[in-house]
């Protein structure tokens, strides 16, 4: 019984020895992401992005929950809902990053691997999905720093950061129901396809 304590405790000890490489790298990307912020000036992004890298290492330690399938219709019906709540709410209110923190945390909740789930292998759709994501993402990254650096150099010139070039879509109502549909339906894909669910 005591080899087998001991072994255990020296699995999980190789276990959470070192962040493997694919993780190293987001963390990376987030706390690069926090510092821009902090060049920024924009406090309340740097505390998201910080906290995001942070909880990206400690998950680690978080056990895996049991694996559960949500029907399909709660999850449409979950992101209709927010969805309706989401357009009601005023641009840049403290409601709507509420409602938008709810939104992430309970899509994370939903796809909290299970201890199978955990060491099980992706499927070759899966891969070309967080590859897909994952480029997306970096090339997002890689365009706000461009335009951060542009717009330090030339602070006259125009800005073409995203936050900047959809504001006329997101100023009007049918662009913003467009854009929250948009949002939510990609998050319904990424759950669908990321928890099996």
């Amino acid at each position: 019984m005591m080899m087998s304590s001991r072994a255990n405790a020296d699995a999980a000890g190789r276990r959470w020895a070192a962040l493997p490489w694919p993780v190293a790298c987001w963390v990376t990307v987030l706390l690069l992401t926090g510092i821009v912020q902090i060049l920024r000036a924009q406090w309340f992004d740097t505390a998201v992005f910080f906290a995001a890298a942070l909880f990206v290492v400690v998950s680690r330690w978080i056990p895996a929950r049991a694996a559960r399938r949500v029907p399909q219709w709660a999850i449409l019906a979950g992101a209709a809902a927010a969805g309706l709540v989401v357009c009601l709410l005023p641009r840049h209110s403290v409601g709507m990053i509420a409602m938008i923190i709810a939104v992430g945390a309970g899509a994370l909740a939903l796809t909290w691997p299970g201890g199978s789930a955990a060491s099980s292998r992706w499927t070759r759709g899966l891969r070309l999905l967080g590859g897909a994501w994952c480029g997306l993402v970096v090339a997002g990254c890689l365009w706000e720093l461009a335009q951060f650096v542009l717009g330090q150099l030339h602070p006259a010139d125009p800005s073409y950061a995203f936050s900047n070039l959809l504001d006329p879509l997101l100023d009007v109502a049918p662009g913003k129901v467009l854009f929250i549909a948009a949002w939510l339906a990609c998050g319904v894909l990424l759950l669908r396809r990321g928890g099996g669910r």
